[in-house]
């Protein structure tokens, strides 16, 4: 049976930062912790990791705390782990419209040696942070971006003598990477280290790309072996490979990736699956023009919101009654409306077809890195 983070904090929970220094497998730790809903339970700026854990278990397990059950697990090990608990969580953010497709939130954790960690939450299970995920296809600023880069400014501004390391898991990763390549010089200067887990780039058009050069050497970029997530839009950083228990799109989850004692372990390169979701999809979205790409996003979200529902858990719940509902939102679309899904859906099975039989022919190759 494969290691996985739970393992890590077995080996090294018991050893505060002061002893062993943060390390890569750490920053995982705080990536996936800041998806837990913490906001409530932190109330000044030195309350502990501890303190607020303590606070949410208080209450039991409340689904409205997690994003996934394996959170609540988190929490009873970070509970009993002096690495993490006794570290000051400070600045909780969160700010959340629906309206605007807005879905943000993060903290910043205080590390031995005047560093601090700030740490962007990934995408959670609103349809609105998913589909601010699918404007990032066509916008070159989403809302959370902005906000992450306001964060950033503030935090730093806030504690002028801490060096600066970023990080995130899935979207929290891009906002990240997106903080630090738009930051002013004087606060990118002072950021050592920032860490994308399996973030998505960004489109072709984002002028943020022409800026990643300034941080390339501080970005440490990790996906899962069959990353698909990690993998979508544009890349211009190299990336570490690690090893998953799990397969497919399910290797994009922190709790499937593997540990070898106390550190990752990493694969030699991306499987054929990855590779080739990499091709499709990359060759897909260059069939669409932006204006088609903002139609198609605006339409598919509207159909999955039909009912009024807000989040997919509520799907899981209801499943067969939101199954009606989409149903009757499809049927009350316009007749152009209709012919850009089908149109979109054609096209994405003529790339992959194409996609399929040209990568059958020449082989599953790495996709060189390209040059930023």
């Amino acid at each position: 049976m494969s290691d996985n983070l739970f393992d890590y904090l077995k080996w090294r929970g018991d050893l505060d930062m002061s002893r062993l220094p943060f390390s890569v497998e750490d920053q995982l730790i705080l990536s996936t912790l800041v998806y837990v809903n913490f906001h409530p339970y932190i109330d000044d700026d030195s309350s502990t990791i501890g303190k607020a854990v303590a606070r949410i278990l208080e209450h039991g397990y409340d689904e409205k705390n997690y994003r996934v059950q394996n959170d609540h697990r988190l929490l009873e090990m970070i509970d009993h782990s002096p690495r993490f608990a006794d570290l000051v969580v400070s600045d909780s953010v969160e700010h959340f419209d629906e309206k605007i497709s807005c879905q943000f939130y993060a903290f910043t954790v205080h590390l031995p040696g005047d560093r601090i960690a700030i740490c962007y939450r990934g995408t959670d299970l609103t349809l609105a942070g998913w589909k601010e995920d699918f404007d990032m296809a066509f916008e070159n600023v989403v809302p959370s971006q902005a906000d992450a880069l306001e964060y950033l400014t503030c935090v730093a501004g806030k504690y002028k003598k801490d060096s600066l390391i970023l990080t995130g898991h899935s979207k929290g990763g891009n906002l990240a990477v997106f903080a630090a390549a738009n930051a002013p010089e004087y606060v990118k200067s002072r950021i050592t280290a920032v860490y994308n887990n399996d973030g998505p780039g960004f489109n072709e058009d984002s002028p943020t790309k022409n800026k990643l050069p300034s941080i390339r050497d501080k970005v440490v970029t990790i996906v899962p072996s069959s990353s698909i997530i990690g993998m979508l839009m544009e890349h211009t950083l190299e990336y570490l490979v690690v090893e998953s228990s799990s397969f497919s799109i399910f290797q994009h989850d922190p709790y499937s990736w593997v540990f070898d004692g106390p550190h990752f372990k990493y694969a030699d390169e991306r499987s054929k699956e990855s590779l080739l979701m990499d091709r499709i999809s990359t060759s897909w979205l260059k069939t669409m023009s932006r204006e088609e790409r903002e139609h198609f996003v605006d339409v598919v979200f509207m159909v999955l919101g039909a009912g009024g529902v807000s989040d997919f858990r509520s799907y899981s719940k209801q499943l067969l009654q939101r199954q009606g509902d989409i149903i009757k939102a499809y049927r009350s679309l316009s007749s152009n409306e209709r012919a850009l899904l089908r149109k979109i859906a054609r096209n994405f099975a003529r790339v992959a077809g194409r996609t399929i039989l040209g990568m059958d022919q020449d082989g599953m190759k790495e996709t060189p890195q390209l040059e930023g």
